[in-house]
């Protein structure tokens, strides 16, 4: 039989929908079971999801950190960028510390970490890189990290971002 050109693409969507409909199927069975299998994850409002979904807050801002470090170094990242990472990474941190010693000695890293940045910030504005404003925010961030420390030698909980 001789199809024209018109008739020829006429039988197309049928095949499509003959032979798509069983691989829709396939695939979807294969999803949903694959699903079902892979969700061994606990139960939403658990502890364990929640240390979870915590870790990998923890690990994503690891290497967002190591990342914006780069970049700052070669001049591609502005510093309030590499400071909000750099505070979200040491509060993730934070988050998982179990006892109040272990987040005492996160925000003492998190001063620490600031205090160098604000340095370095200094050493900027000296050569003209930078404002003094901009070195002004650096010691607010620090200033506001060793408040949250000093809350928390207390026994407080650290003001919220």
């Amino acid at each position: 039989m001789v199809l024209c050109r018109t008739q020829r693409y006429r039988w197309l969507p049928r095949h499509l929908i003959l032979l798509g409909v069983p691989v829709l199927a396939v695939g979807f069975a294969a999803g949903f079971a694959a699903a079902a299998g892979a969700d061994q994850s606990p139960p939403a409002g658990s502890k364990t999801r929640l240390r979870e979904l915590m870790t990998q807050r923890y690990e994503i801002l690891q290497r967002a950190m190591r990342n914006s470090q780069l970049m700052f170094d070669t001049g591609r990242l502005d510093f309030p960028t590499l400071r909000n990472v750099t505070l979200a990474l040491y509060r993730a941190q934070a988050d998982l510390a179990t006892t109040d010693a272990d987040r005492v000695q996160v925000y003492e890293k998190l001063v620490d970490a600031l205090i160098a940045q604000e340095k370095l910030l200094e050493r900027q504005s000296a050569s003209g890189r930078l404002t003094e404003m901009q070195v002004d925010e650096g010691r607010v961030a620090t200033l506001s990290a060793r408040i949250d420390l000093e809350r928390l030698r207390l026994g407080q909980a650290p003001a919220q971002p």
